[in-house]
């Protein structure tokens, strides 16, 4: 009798663009640890593949800002998540201090599915 190989189906990935409401980098800043600390436990869980927060194009006031040391004119987030479900993915987002704290423009946020490559059933 042969062995029989097991098929490891990674979950689908998907893609949050979250762009924040204008005029909210103060306050971004105040919950950054909060999110941050979200995001480490998403990455040690494996659902989190890839999280960075944009930086605003170079005509935006934003730059024109003082901003504190380190910090760059940023002006949303973008994910990449591994979830069984787009309403997983949704979930996770409406449960983080971003946009629980009114920083992500609800309006805006596109939240959606990257095709599956043969190495995600491997």
């Amino acid at each position: 009798m042969l062995p029989t190989r097991t098929v490891f189906r990674k979950p689908t990935l998907f893609y949050a663009i979250c762009p924040d409401y204008p005029n909210v980098l103060g306050e971004r800043l105040k919950v950054r640890g909060e999110h941050w600390r979200r995001a480490e436990e998403d990455k040690k869980a494996g659902i989190l593949e890839f999280g960075r927060g944009t930086v605003a194009p170079p005509d935006s006031p934003l730059h024109q800002q003082e901003l504190p040391t380190g910090i760059q004119a940023m002006n949303g987030s973008i994910m990449f998540f591994r979830f069984q479900s787009l309403e997983d993915t949704w979930k996770r987002i409406k449960e983080d201090v971003y946009y629980t704290g009114g920083i992500w423009d609800k309006e805006k946020l596109q939240i959606g599915e990257f095709i599956r490559l043969p190495s995600d059933d491997e």
